[in-house]
């Protein structure tokens, strides 16, 4: 239940600053750590929990594609979830797909977008590495989700699937 109301209160944050304080992902760390002897995790499941999703999604925030307080929410949600963070942030991504798509069909931008993806990925095979996703600006918020929505949906419906509040 407390994960559910710091979610809550990350993306009524999210949705007003278009941001989430580092001060507001330190207090969810000590919250989370101090809810640790009740969890009943070991050491490996939390750093599993912590870890690998920061890792797996540090690449996407390199080429701007995902903002670094969304990656620092996934480290705390690992303190509450331990291993099933990994869970939440696949279900997160499916969720942030579904509404990126209704964002891009209700402002008509669906095409251009994919168009604007593929020239993404045809620049990325022709020099062969990863560069900034072009899409990405502070000035362009109307081309961003708010993703702390998606984890929320993700957090509720992994919650549905396997009991975790």
């Amino acid at each position: 239940m407390v994960l559910l109301f710091y979610l809550t209160a990350a993306v009524i944050w999210d949705f007003t600053t278009f941001r989430i304080p580092n001060y507001f992902i330190f207090f969810g760390l000590i919250l989370g750590a101090s809810l640790l002897p009740f969890r009943g995790y070991g050491i490996q499941e939390i750093l599993l929990g912590c870890l690998c999703p920061v890792v797996f999604l540090y690449p996407l925030f390199c080429m701007g594609a995902f903002g670094a307080g969304d990656i620092k929410l996934f480290a705390v949600t690992g303190l509450f979830l331990g291993g099933l963070n990994i869970y939440l942030a696949a279900v997160s991504f499916a969720a942030g797909g579904v509404l990126s798509l209704f964002q891009m069909l209700s402002d008509k931008s669906l095409i251009p977008r994919l168009v604007c993806f593929y020239s993404y990925l045809a620049g990325c095979i022709h020099e062969r590495k990863f560069m900034t996703y072009p899409s990405y600006s502070p000035q362009k918020k109307k081309n961003q989700i708010h993703f702390t929505a998606a984890v929320m949906i993700g957090y509720l419906m992994l919650c549905a699937w396997k009991e975790c509040l």
